[in-house]
């Protein structure tokens, strides 16, 4: 018979052993995916110098994502990344989406660092966006490491649905994955103001124009301790651009 304090004991180890194993197989992903920081971006510069503009935006969009990522993991990156590093990798991007006649994602990114005289100048080159009285379409909020929070569009009869993706990506979310939130709502045709309650949440959602940035929504959320039924740190409030539609 087994002891209980010798259970224990291997219960112990186990739960050890497995935590150090997880430890190493970050840290192994993390450094080989920062290893290839430098080739996206290679690799990304000779697509866009042969015109393959999407294909482009694709590696530019890996780099901007793991540069971003592999600074905030610095200590066990084996890189070093700087903001400026981002900054040419959002503007990468941006300019392969204004390659491919999509100025309102190109916008999205540049705005990623707004502050920067290089997407100043960048964002100087786009075209005053189209604005709709439809508001169907792609909207999009900026998240951690290059990714996005979304907020979908559609008509449906005589009405709009409105559906929300976030996310939380914590220090190690590129590779363990983020905690998400949902919400879907609908909206009259004719309306421009939409809501969602949970328990003691409220969302509430104003759309809008703006001049020089596109069609977009500005979403205010009262969450309480419900958080809206949302993952952990997941939260829905902020500024999302129309993107496409």
């Amino acid at each position: 018979m087994i002891k209980t304090s010798q259970i224990g004991l291997c219960l112990a180890m186990a739960i050890t052993s497995s935590a150090s194993f997880a430890e190493v197989s970050f840290e192994q992903e993390l450094q080989q995916g920062c290893a290839k920081v430098k080739q996206y971006a290679q690799t990304g510069k000779k697509l866009y110098d042969q015109k393959q503009y999407f294909n482009a935006a694709n590696q530019f969009e890996e780099q901007a994502a793991w540069a971003h990522f592999c600074q905030a993991n610095a200590d066990e990156s084996g890189i070093q990344v700087s903001d400026r590093d981002i900054e040419i990798a959002n503007n990468n991007v941006g300019l392969s989406y204004a390659k491919l006649d999509k100025p309102q994602w190109a916008r999205v990114w540049f705005l990623r660092d707004k502050d920067s005289k290089t997407s100043q100048y960048n964002l100087k080159q786009l075209p005053k966006p189209k604005l709709s009285s439809d508001l169907q379409g792609t909207y999009v909020r900026a998240n951690g490491f290059g990714q996005w929070d979304y907020i979908e569009v559609n008509k449906k009869q005589n009405q709009y649905a409105i559906a929300f993706n976030g996310y939380y990506f914590g220090p190690r979310g590129l590779i363990y994955g983020p905690n998400m939130g949902q919400f879907e709502t609908s909206m009259p045709l004719k309306s421009k103001q939409a809501s969602y309650r949970y328990e003691d949440c409220q969302i509430k959602l104003q759309f809008a124009n703006d001049a020089k940035l596109g069609q977009k929504i500005e979403v205010e959320q009262n969450s309480g301790e419900s958080s809206c039924g949302f993952g952990h740190n997941v939260y829905a409030g902020g500024t999302f651009y129309k993107v496409e539609g």
